[in-house]
Order: structure tokens, then C-alpha cells, then sequence
């Protein structure tokens, strides 16, 4: 048994260094793992925030249907008529340094009767949208203010797109689905 011991001490300076090396291995496997989970979740965290602004957005539409359900004995011409030249925009590359950007989209009103807007959802926390008039009469125009706020959580690489839902009045276009294309680079 002394032999072994004797033995065993000659191999200590190796054990320590190794045991050492092992440790780290572990530590940024350990790491990795957890950088891959907290990915996950915030992936989760987002499909969670789309089946929310679904969620609003399907009782959203439901309350203006009922609203335009009940003046269904009226004519058509009777409700708002959307008038919409440009649904999509495209911020190109941007750097969260600078911040919150924004854009605007004009919904006109072509028809006889007030245009109806209802609460406005977008598919994401990072997209906010307001509207300059929810009752947009007849031959006139409301603007849609998009901002998207790049430092709101992280976003996934390269170029995607955020949405958002505008229900109206109009029989025809009882929602509006306005996309925003954003790319960050930092």
C-alpha cells in the first residue's frame, strides 16, 4: 500500500491540471447549454406574444363584425370604404444604437359613411401602432404610426418582418394587415 501512495504523489502535479481542464470543459459546456435554453425561451416568449396579439386580434375583429353585423339590414354603402395605397414597409438595415424608428401609413376613407377604426394589434411587443383618427369620415384620411423598437428584446439575425392588425368597418376589409421589414446590424 505505501508503494501506491509513493506512486500516486509522483502523478499529483498531472492531476491537478487536468482536473482543472476537465472543470473548465464542463464550465462552458455548462455555458453553452444555458446560452441555448435562454435562446429557447425567448423564442417561446415571442410565439407566446404572436398567439396573444392573435388572440386580440381575433376579438378585436369579432367586435367590429358585431358592430357591422348589426347595420346588416343597411346598405353597403353605409359603411367606410378603406382605401389603402401601400401595406408594407421596409426600414432596410438598422443599429439599435439609434433607437425606436418609425413609419406611417395613410388609410383613406372612399365610401359614404364613417370608417371604423377598431383596436389596433401587432404581432409583436417590439411593434407599436396608433391611429390619428379611429372615425375617419368620408373622403378623408387617418394616418397609422409603426415604431419598432430594435432594444425591445432580441431579434433574430438577418431580415424579418412584424405585422399589424387594423380592424375596420368596411364589409370588405374587415382587417388590415399592414408588414413592416427591419434588419439589424450591431
Amino acid at each position: 500500500m505505501k508503494n501506491f501512495f509513493a506512486k500516486f504523489h509522483l502523478f499529483m502535479p498531472l492531476v491537478i491540471p487536468v482536473a482543472i481542464v476537465i472543470f473548465i470543459l464542463i464550465a462552458i459546456d455548462f455555458n453553452y447549454r444555458l446560452a441555448r435554453i435562454e435562446r429557447e425561451i425567448e423564442h417561446i416568449d415571442e410565439e407566446v406574444d404572436t398567439a396573444s396579439a392573435g388572440v386580440k386580434r381575433i376579438l378585436a375583429q369579432r367586435g367590429m363584425s358585431a358592430a357591422a353585423n348589426a347595420k346588416l339590414g343597411s346598405a353597403a354603402s353605409d359603411f367606410g370604404k378603406v382605401q389603402v395605397e401601400n401595406k408594407e414597409y421596409d426600414f432596410g438595415i438598422i443599429s439599435k444604437k439609434d433607437g425606436i424608428v418609425g413609419a406611417n401609413f395613410t388609410i383613406g376613407n372612399i365610401g359614404k359613411a364613417t370608417l371604423a377604426i377598431g383596436d389596433i394589434t401587432t404581432s409583436c411587443g417590439c411593434t407599436t401602432a396608433k391611429i390619428s383618427d379611429a372615425g375617419v369620415m368620408p373622403g378623408k384620411n387617418a394616418v397609422l404610426t409603426v415604431n419598432f423598437d430594435p432594444n425591445f428584446h432580441e431579434e433574430p439575425a438577418g431580415r424579418f418582418s412584424r405585422s399589424i392588425f387594423v380592424p375596420t368597418n368596411d364589409p370588405e376589409n374587415e382587417e388590415l394587415e399592414f408588414i413592416i421589414f427591419i434588419e439589424i446590424k450591431d
